[in-house]
């Protein structure tokens, strides 16, 4: 199994480890208990858990467009889904079905029944931060009317928060930052960051990890300088953070995912 809570996974090493998972998994061989769930079945997707912390588990899972999904409910916590590549579709309560692309934020809220549904493309990704320990075994029953997204819906907390909707919100031309999730387990907030400028982390204390969304972004951690781009992902335990800058040509977006006791 991939090592997780590793100070930084490029979007590179996550691609690349999924291909050879599913691979692996395509040509055959039984795949570990803690690789891969039964959530569509071994043939359908291959996935990899970047983040175990005191609140998450984070896993980055890949199937193939069209591949089958698994309605179930979380009744104890919201579970968010942020699309990491192709084409991602979801099934969210009785909202009508939408599609999400990379770097869109989807929320399913405790107690809300939910699909993930690979859409288009070979590799249909999203990362699902989840609660250890929860499973798939509350199933839940078909929406009986679908009730359309509000697009006046203010952050935090929007069913679908797409990137593209934040950066018209706030533009590209200045800094800035906004909650995109608040609950009681995590905090998620987004920031764009100028070229040469910083970001203060949201985190204090505690451990927090950053998913980059757009540009060029260099963090320095416990002594670590790591320069990190689109689909990178990276961690912090208790007290390491020190600084985060944008490196250009342009600005750089990303999500830091912290305590909010802590915030």
């Amino acid at each position: 199994m991939s090592d997780v809570n590793q100070r930084h996974v490029s979007y590179a090493e996550i691609v690349r480890d999924l291909r050879e998972k599913a691979s692996i998994t395509a040509a055959g061989d039984a795949p570990k208990q803690e690789e891969f769930s039964n959530h569509f079945g071994a043939e359908f997707k291959s996935n990899r858990i970047l983040i175990k912390d005191s609140r998450n588990r984070a896993t980055v899972i890949t199937s193939p467009g069209g591949a089958p999904g698994d309605p179930h409910i979380h009744p104890d916590f919201n579970e968010w889904f942020m699309a990491f590549g192709g084409v991602m579709g979801f099934l969210v309560g009785e909202y009508t079905p939408f599609r999400a692309t990379f770097g869109d934020i989807t929320v399913a809220p405790c107690g809300y029944r939910h699909t993930p549904l690979p859409w288009y493309g070979d590799m249909c990704m999203r990362l699902v931060c989840t609660k250890p320990g929860s499973n798939h075994d509350i199933k839940g029953i078909e929406p009986s009317r679908n009730v359309r997204l509000d697009p006046d819906w203010e952050p935090p907390n929007r069913i679908l928060t797409p990137l593209p909707y934040m950066i018209e919100r706030h533009g590209l031309d200045a800094n800035w930052q906004e909650s995109v999730l608040l609950d009681q387990r995590n905090r998620v907030e987004m920031f764009n960051v100028l070229p040469g400028a910083s970001a203060e982390s949201v985190n204090g204390d505690s451990e927090s990890w950053w998913v980059v969304l757009k540009g060029n972004v260099r963090f320095e951690i416990a002594g670590d300088v790591v320069d990190a781009s689109k689909g990178s992902v990276l961690y912090s335990s208790d007290g390491e953070f020190s600084a985060i800058t944008a490196t250009g040509p342009g600005s750089g977006i990303f999500v830091e995912v912290a305590d909010p006791e802590t915030c």
